[in-house]
């Protein structure tokens, strides 16, 4: 059992680089959009509900966001926005006037985003959108900005930077609104630079986790929030690593499939303060009494058998961060895991196998 050490400096792809600006992105966020999230705060705070749409890494965001504004004392669900855009009264009720819809949507609406917010603002409900500095967003009544279109089609400092402008609102509502459950996002966001530099300063102590999961069957879990953390991670290992990960929210993991887990296999827990942590270290010691590996990022778990093969990426900040606004930096490893996969796979994480003629033809097939 160990905690990891050392430092790295992120180069080789355009997916390293742009996750090596994530600190600088955030503090230029922190620095010029607190007046973008009062005006966001203004369209939506007299919403009788919010709901929070996206595909993909967009609606991992959407996830984060919804808990960041529950916080806030608002009322916010995160729906898909392929089935708010093809089953819109069966996800939640009709939209109308005294609703708000949030579309995250990083390059500008494909199609489902697209539909879903043209229906939003045909029911007369407040737009609000989140997207890139150069993103079109048709039928948006506000986009909250977030950094340039990325090259990579690993997308890293947009899911994050999407995050923090929800939570920039998140601070806003909540301080409005008197929710004791967000006090302390505005000044956790204030850390938020520093620590992702700090765990991408780590990047090397990633590097043989990553190796060890190459051929290996890979288990993530986390609770709450963090559920959205690990489903990122399966999206990122897969775009930029081509690899195999399953992820499931803490308590859908140990509800049977947990059952799958062999021995020597790589469990990767989100074990951070909050509601949920004496639950997931429960969750790790029965994982190592399994025999299973264990990348444990964030806190320690304590009390595993002295044999236990058990890695922890610290993040001390996460016991400043309320466990809602914990995410934006538990993410942080998951990017790196899946890159240091991509180089020890020997993958190009950029391309989203485009650079090969049969996935190039074949996803031409479809518009997404």
């Amino acid at each position: 059992m160990g905690t990891d050490a050392g430092t790295a400096t992120l180069t080789g792809s355009r997916m390293a680089e742009t996750m090596a600006r994530q600190p600088d992105e955030l503090r230029r966020l922190l620095g010029e959009g607190w007046g973008h999230a009062e005006v966001a705060a203004d369209r939506l705070g007299g919403a009788r509900r919010v709901v929070l749409t996206g595909i993909g890494t967009s609606y991992h965001a959407a996830l984060v966001g919804a808990w960041l504004l529950r916080a806030a004392g608002v009322d916010a669900r995160a729906v898909l926005a392929s089935d708010l855009a093809h089953y819109p009264t069966a996800v939640v009720p009709p939209l109308g006037p005294g609703d708000a819809v949030v579309v995250l949507a990083h390059t500008g609406v494909k199609r489902d985003p697209g539909l879903a917010l043209a229906q939003a603002a045909d029911a007369g409900a407040t737009v609000v959108s989140v997207g890139s500095l150069s993103a079109e967003h048709p039928g948006s009544g506000l986009v909250l900005r977030t950094v340039a279109r990325e090259t990579s089609a690993a997308y890293t400092a947009s899911h994050l930077a999407a995050m923090t402008v929800l939570a920039q609102v998140a601070a806003v509502l909540g301080e409005r609104n008197g929710a004791a459950r967000s006090a302390g996002i505005r000044a956790g966001l204030g850390v938020l630079p520093d620590a992702v530099a700090a765990a991408l300063g780590r990047a090397d102590a990633v590097t043989p986790v990553a190796r060890s999961a190459v051929g290996a069957r890979v288990y993530a879990t986390g609770a709450g929030p963090n559920a959205a953390t690990v489903l990122e991670l399966v999206i990122k290992a897969r775009e930029a690593a081509h690899a195999w990960v399953d992820a499931l929210p803490l308590e859908q993991f140990l509800h049977g499939p947990m059952v799958a887990v062999n021995r020597g296999d790589l469990a990767v827990l989100v074990h951070v303060p909050g509601a949920a942590a004496e639950r997931t270290a429960e969750v790790g010691r029965v994982l190592a009494a399994m025999g299973a590996r264990l990348w444990v990022v964030g806190t320690t778990i304590p009390d595993l058998p002295a044999e236990t093969d058990a890695t922890t990426f610290a993040l001390p900040e996460a016991a400043d961060l309320p466990e809602e606004l914990s995410p934006l930096l538990a993410v942080v490893p998951m990017q790196l895991f899946a890159l240091r996969m991509a180089e020890a796979r020997g993958v190009d994480p950029d391309t989203f196998r485009r650079d090969d003629p049969v996935y190039r033809d074949s996803f031409g097939l479809i518009k997404l």
